[in-house]
């Protein structure tokens, strides 16, 4: 058992009586659950209530072996976390995860797979080979982490030397949202990615900041894992129920938000109750039929086709892996028109290379000329992997001239246009990653796009 108490620090398994004991200060810790909290298990707290206090005289027991990232599944009061950081060091027992993991379904057990987590500003993605699920709770090895990429530049950082496919199981995470994720056999659509987490990144940004949206109806929009609307759902602020929607033309991404994996809270932020919308089919369609929607969240494909890059019309239909900036210019041109709710946001990724292709440049400067607010929320730049993505060639995407180290205005803001080559980095925080394994650089922006009038 480890045995917590304000001025004495015990831990004891069944073949060790005692392997530390050190001294902490007297300060009362509360452990008090956040009101966005989704999941409260008693087991993970021990013998301390909601809104109780460790403190002198008084202890906390858990279970032998159990993660200090589990003991504090709930989120924290800041005091709280500062005494977890005492616990761990006094205890010997070294941790880099520290945020509070999904509980799932107790029939969900894993007993291998990577453990994938983002810091809180998407500064630093850790891996931990050896993870598990046991009986729902998400087991991390104590040790700290296997790999560290800082910054993360993409999902499955293979230069440091971790790869994962869409079909392997893994356990991903941000900000208290987690899924255990694998592709369904027979399903296409896109793996979480380095882009899912800016996005969330500027979920999060827009929801903490004042005057914050309230959210009633939200969509994610070729929802793909559900990972954003997820993390939506946790994080979006308002009163009374939120509705959301997840859709993908993709069969295969309804099963999956439909499974024990992605856990799909009930409640989200302060409590309030979160109704679940699954569908399959085209969401320009949908979106015709119904746009009563204050937040609508997509990470679209959004590499332009030689054809848009040439000046020629957005294309809905995709020639190549991702290409296709048709959704894009949709999305953009919806939340301009008389269609979307008056107030509504949409959060979008894009990048510099999408920002080649002149149509998706005019409908930025459109919209704003409309009276709709234009913000970047995240500008990051990141790895591209262009052998391949798109199709032959893909000059037609590098930046050149004055385009490699200069931002161009577009829809009242300033943007990077195009790829950079290997090598040649615009951020310094980028710079100086090994060019053998040949990737390019773009930045990725997350926009917030809001009809104003």
């Amino acid at each position: 058992m480890l045995r917590v108490c304000v001025g004495r620090l015990q831990w004891r398994d069944s073949s060790v009586e005692q392997i530390a004991e050190t001294s902490v200060d007297q300060t009362e810790y509360p452990i008090a659950h956040s009101t966005r909290s989704r999941t409260s298990s008693p087991d993970a707290i021990g013998r301390t209530n909601k809104g109780a206090y460790v403190a002198a005289n008084q202890a906390v027991e858990f279970d032998a072996g159990t993660s200090l990232s589990t003991v504090t599944s709930c989120d924290l009061h800041p005091q709280t976390t500062e005494l977890r950081m005492k616990l761990a060091s006094a205890a010997g027992v070294h941790n880099d995860a520290k945020d509070e993991f999904e509980v799932f379904d107790a029939s969900v057990v894993v007993r291998h797979m990577p453990i994938v987590l983002f810091t809180d500003d998407v500064d630093e993605q850790r891996v931990w080979y050896n993870g598990s699920v046991v009986n729902g709770h998400v087991k991390v090895p104590q040790k700290p982490a296997d790999v560290r990429a800082k910054p993360p530049i993409l999902m499955s950082p293979a230069y440091l030397g971790f790869a994962v496919e869409p079909y392997e199981k893994r356990y991903l995470h941000f900000a208290g949202v987690g899924m255990l994720f694998a592709r369904p056999r027979g399903a296409s659509f896109m793996q979480p990615s380095i882009d899912t987490m800016l996005v969330c990144l500027g979920l999060k940004r827009l929801f903490e900041r004042d005057g914050a949206p309230e959210v009633r109806r939200a969509i994610d929009i070729g929802c793909g894992s559900g990972f954003l609307g997820k993390f939506a759902a946790a994080w979006a602020p308002g009163r009374g129920p939120l509705d959301m929607t997840l859709v993908d033309i993709d069969a295969g991404a309804a099963d999956f938000c439909q499974s024990p994996g992605f856990a799909a809270p009930s409640t989200g932020a302060e409590g309030r109750p979160v109704v679940w919308h699954h569908r399959t089919c085209d969401a320009v369609e949908l979106l015709q039929s119904d746009s009563d929607y204050d937040l609508l969240i997509s990470n679209p494909p959004y590499i332009p086709t030689k054809r848009e890059v040439r000046g020629e019309e957005a294309l809905n239909a995709r020639s190549g892996f991702w290409e296709g900036v048709g959704l894009v210019v949709h999305l953009l041109k919806l939340i301009a028109s008389d269609q979307a709710v008056a107030g509504a946001h949409l959060v979008l990724a894009l990048s510099s290379l999408t920002l080649t292709a002149p149509v998706v440049r005019r409908t930025l400067d459109a919209a704003k000329d409309e009276g709709c607010r234009i913000r970047v929320l995240v500008e990051r730049e990141i790895g591209w992997k262009a052998w391949y993505a798109g199709s032959g060639s893909t000059d037609h995407l590098l930046a050149v001239g004055k385009d490699c180290s200069e931002r161009r205005k577009i829809g009242g803001c300033e943007f990077f246009v195009g790829a950079t080559s290997p090598g040649d980095a615009r951020f310094v925080e980028t710079r100086g990653f090994d060019v053998r394994y040949g990737y390019h650089w773009h930045v990725a922006y997350v926009l917030e796009v809001t009809r104003v009038c």
